[in-house]
Parts: structure tokens; sequence; C-alpha cells
């Protein structure tokens, strides 16, 4: 298991020519609304950058077009809009691999709570390339690592620790979260959002599957 992981790694490794060491990440706020928070990527190829940062606006641009678009459809009033960001892996110079996670929070007027998702962008800052949840499971012919029957054991033992309830049809797992991110220490982590395989309370879950 450990083999094909460490494979899928080595199949990043940079060609160091141009670009050495870890891209520097500049916050910066959406059209001067300081409510709304994204990070700009730094890797000294402007090629690079360009396809990194146009993904990052793309999905904020998404995400507040949907708020306001479901708000004028259904009639609400937008009382609160925000996002913010945190960054994973930004082990650039060795692996390539940059992981963005972003907040992505709205409240309309009248609402039992805010409706608040983690939204993952993972790069190969070697080509600007976004790698969606296919790139784990495709690699070394279906990793077993990340089979829906090895994620849903590690599930359910996060969730016992935890105190976590989980919804009565949560396991088996029909299908992975379309949503996961490698951290510094190149842990792949999967996100699994409100309401996806437990109630609003038990918050957003963060599976680390080392």
């Amino acid at each position: 298991m450990r083999k094909i992981f460490m494979a899928m790694l080595i199949a990043l490794i940079v060609s160091v020519q141009n670009f050495c060491g870890a891209a520097t990440i500049e916050k910066t706020c959406f059209n001067g609304n300081e409510k709304i928070i994204y990070p700009v990527v730094h890797t000294g190829d402007a090629a690079i950058d360009k396809k990194i940062n146009t993904a990052i606006i793309a999905e904020v641009d998404r995400f507040l077009t949907g708020v306001y678009r479901n708000a004028q459809t259904n009639g609400y009033t937008v009382a609160d809009v925000r996002t913010n960001y945190e960054v994973g892996s930004n082990e650039a110079g060795n692996t390539v691999i940059l992981s963005i996670i972003l907040t992505e929070s709205n409240y309309y007027k009248g609402g039992a709570h805010p409706a608040t998702y983690k939204h993952a962008l993972n790069f190969n800052v070697n080509n600007g390339e976004l790698m969606d949840i296919s790139y784990l499971t495709d690699v070394g012919s279906g990793n077993p690592n990340f089979s829906l029957e090895n994620v849903s054991k590690k599930l359910r033992e996060h969730c016992e620790r935890e105190g976590i309830h989980l919804f009565d049809d949560a396991l088996p797992l029909k299908k992975l979260p379309e949503n996961f991110y490698w951290d510094e220490n190149l842990h792949v982590h999967l996100i699994f959002q409100h309401y996806e395989v437990a109630p609003y309370a038990a918050g957003i879950i963060d599976l680390d599957m080392h």
C-alpha cells in the first residue's frame, strides 16, 4: 500500500530548472471586499502562475455567483457571504504539490445557520494543472488505500474516536468525497461536507488517510 502511494509521489518529482523552493502565497480580497479572501500564488513562472490563479479566481466567482443566483431565484436575502483559505502542502520545490483549501460560507436572512463548504484545489506546480480525486484512485491500478472499503473503515474509526454520530446509511460509502488535499507532511485528507455523512452538528469532517 505504502509502495503504491510513494510511487504516486515519485511520479510528481519536479525537474528543478527554473523553479526552486515553495510557492509564495499572497493574501488578497475580491474586488475590495474584505470578507472574500483568497490566495494569489507566485511560483516564478508567469504561465504557471496564470493557470493556478485563474483556477482559484474561477472557484471564488463560481461560489459567489451561486449564492446570489440562489437568492434571486428563491427570494432570499443574503445576510452574509465570506471566504477564507488554508494552505496544505506547499512542497513545490520537492514534489510540486500545492494544496489550497478554500472555506466558503454564506447565510441567508432567517436561516437556521450559515452554509459552509470546504473546496480543495490541488495543483501540480510543475505545470499548473489541477488534480482531482481520480488522481488518487487511478494511480497504481486502483490504490487500495483509497478503496471505498478502506475509506469506510477509516471514517468509522475516526468518528468513533471523535464521538461523531454518522447517518444510519452513511456506511459503507457509496462514493468517495469530491474534495481532498495534501497536508504539509504529504498526508492525504478527505473532506466530508456538512450533511454528507453526518448531521450539521458534526461539522465538516477532515479525514487523515495516513
